[in-house]
């Protein structure tokens, strides 16, 4: 490494929402993160909406208190207790087992503006007017060559290198990893006009033999329509939207144009449909939008981002900070790849029936709204599919049903140092892993300082999980649960099967493993328990 290189244990391309979540989760374990992201000012907001497994994890972080707040300034109707399928009313999201059974509309800027303050708070260096030129592999890990605004070449060394720069990923491309599936067959439109929202409704929405259309008010005097036109649909994306286009596909669909003359923001989108192979070469891992490319189902994509960033974020820090094997990181692809293969499967699904208008398709549509989506058990699955409450990480050969599933609030007591804490949530956004169990008769458990342990009562660790007790990963998925409570061994075992201690491959930043008595610690490092953040520096 050079002395002019800028030294990290992670480097990630992007500040979008991925990469700012995984820059965020890295940081709390005690990694040195840098994030670039080459714009220096703010986009028109694609994405607005959150779904309810998103809000869980940003609750597991006591972020929830900002996300609303937010929601409120923007819209006064912000929370959607009900929601759509493939274009399709019904789905009920108010009767999700959860703290937060809505959608949550917010636009993506400001989401972003919220997870890049998360962020540099957790001690992410976060430098934006900074654009990705390249890297090459180096015998310490990757070397990251970038260009300030000024045209200066600037350098960066991490073991780790994270690609969350979007569908079409230089990062991607220069590692060589393919991008797999078909080019846009469809397009459609996305505008923000200057319009009032004109109904009484939160949402509005309408399909005939012309298209379909999805209205809603997003923020003061501005609706935003998205409109599939029947007759416009094979336009290519590169073409401009025009607001005489606008007019007519409303009053195909609508029979009124609202009187609509301009907008803030207009946009032409596609199909495409594509996915990586592996979500990992080497030592670069590609988040977010740099995996897949999809049509906009029903708003969750940036939401499938986010989760695969908090699925990464934790073992990136475990892995960087010493307190796990290299081969840690592939757990990711292992649990994330299928996950995104279906949603890939789910959008495709979706799109198949939502964009058919001819008679045959109309009436399908008709039968399945009026006649499916109302039973509960439908109703069940596919809401499970947008929500992210249907992701699970379970395997055939896990020894209890609940593990790799996912993990919602529940009522605990506080361990010591945790004063007031009565919740999981309150303890884990302080926290590494956590477990929950009934009292024992031998006083405080012995184990690795990582592992906050809290009491819960049978009770709710039998409705919740179906178990005595639970070993619980930072990102709130469950890593191992017991039918009667385990001893402090069978705990350690779990844990270092979790973080995979046990595998052959070191760590580059191979460090002492945590042992058994040590100090209660949250995800952050050693340098972090010093009372030391470590931040990048010059090597």
């Amino acid at each position: 490494m050079s002395n002019s290189a800028i030294s990290a244990d992670v480097v990630v391309i992007g500040g979008g929402p991925a990469g700012l979540t995984v820059a965020a989760e890295a940081a709390r374990a005690g990694a040195r993160v840098v994030v670039l992201e080459r714009r220096t000012e703010d986009t028109h907001s694609r994405a607005g909406v959150i779904q309810p497994r998103v809000l869980e994890l940003f609750d597991v972080r006591g972020l929830m208190g900002r996300f609303r707040a937010a929601a409120e300034r923007w819209r006064p109707d912000h929370e959607v207790p009900r929601y759509i399928y493939a274009g399709l009313t019904g789905l009920r999201y108010d009767q999700l087992d959860s703290k937060f059974p809505y959608a949550l509309i917010l636009p993506q800027m400001t989401t972003e503006h919220l997870l890049a303050e998360w962020a540099v708070e957790q001690g992410a260096d976060l430098r934006r007017g900074i654009a990705y030129v390249g890297h090459a592999e180096t015998a310490e890990g990757v070397r990251v060559t970038a260009r300030d605004t000024a045209g200066e070449v600037v350098e960066f060394t991490a073991p780790y290198l994270v690609g969350a720069d979007g569908a079409r990923s230089l990062v991607r491309e220069t590692a060589g990893i393919p991008f797999e599936g078909r080019k846009t067959r469809m397009t459609a439109v996305a505008v923000d006009a200057d319009l009032a929202f004109p109904w009484q409704a939160s949402m509005q929405m309408k399909r005939n033999e012309h298209g379909w259309v999805l209205a809603y008010p997003f923020g003061k005097g501005i609706t935003r329509f998205i409109i599939v036109a029947e007759h416009r649909r094979n336009v290519p994306h590169t073409e401009p939207v025009t607001m005489e286009e606008v007019r007519e596909s409303l009053r195909l669909i609508f029979d009124d144009d609202f009187g609509v003359t301009s907008a803030r923001w207009l946009s032409r989108y596609g199909d495409a449909h594509r996915m990586v192979p592996e979500f990992r070469r080497g030592r670069v891992l590609l988040a977010g939008e740099a995996t897949r490319v999809h049509y906009p189902a029903s708003g969750i994509g940036m939401n499938y981002c986010i989760q695969d960033a908090f699925n990464l974020g934790w073992k990136l820090g475990w892995v960087g900070t010493g307190r796990a094997p290299d081969a840690l990181l592939d757990t990711y692809h292992d649990e994330r790849h299928p996950v995104l293969k279906a949603l890939m499967d789910d959008v495709a699904t979706q799109c198949g029936l939502h964009f058919d208008f001819s008679p045959a398709g109309m009436a399908l549509k008709d039968f399945v709204e009026r006649e499916l989506v109302p039973i509960p058990e439908v109703n069940a699955i596919l809401r499970n599919r947008l929500s992210g409450f249907g992701t699970s990480y379970h395997r055939d050969s896990d020894a209890h049903l609940a593990d790799g599933t996912r993990v919602s609030d529940f009522p605990v007591e506080a361990p010591a140092g945790s004063p007031g804490a009565s919740s999981y949530t309150e303890v884990a956004k302080d926290a590494g892993f956590v477990l929950a169990d009934v009292p024992g008769p031998d006083g405080p458990r012995s184990l690795p300082g990582t592992i906050t342990a809290v009491t819960a009562s049978a009770a709710s660790l039998a409705r919740d999980f179906g178990a005595a007790a639970v070993l619980i990963r930072p990102d709130a998925y469950v890593a191992r649960a017991w039918a009667m409570r385990p001893t402090d061994e069978e705990v350690t075992a779990a844990y270092r099967e979790a973080t995979r201690q046990d595998a052959a491959s070191p760590s580059p930043a191979a460090a002492t493993a945590d042992t058994a008595g040590t100090a209660r610690a949250s995800g952050a490092s050693r340098a972090d328990t010093a009372g030391v953040r470590r931040q990048p520096e010059h090597a």
